[in-house]
């Protein structure tokens, strides 16, 4: 009788044991939920502020048309460095400011 008292035990601590572990992974499993809905919000967020940014840029398509236009009135190589540098800085400001969004 005592044997299978002391059996009775050991399988109530076993028991105990393992519905602590369930409580505890349940709780972890519960956090890594919370931070996995967390990253998919901030995945959708930086897909929807790509989409805006995307909306707000010149197509290149774009770009060949108003080198063209912008131009027609250089005469001299000079003249297109200085209009070739002014279009690198101005995408080197477009390329930082669409850094600063992400």
């Amino acid at each position: 009788m005592e044997q299978l008292e002391r059996k009775v035990g050991v399988l109530k601590v076993i028991c105990d044991d393992a519905k602590r572990r369930i409580k505890d992974l349940e709780k972890t499993n519960s956090e890594l939920n919370k931070k996995l809905k967390e990253q998919q919000d901030q995945i959708k967020q930086l897909q929807r502020k790509q989409e805006e940014s995307e909306k707000n840029t010149t197509k290149s398509k774009d770009f060949g048309k108003l080198v063209k236009d912008n131009l027609s009135g250089t005469d001299t190589n000079a003249e297109l460095k200085q209009q070739l540098d002014e279009y690198i800085r101005d995408l080197e400001r477009c390329i930082a400011h669409l850094s600063s969004l992400s």
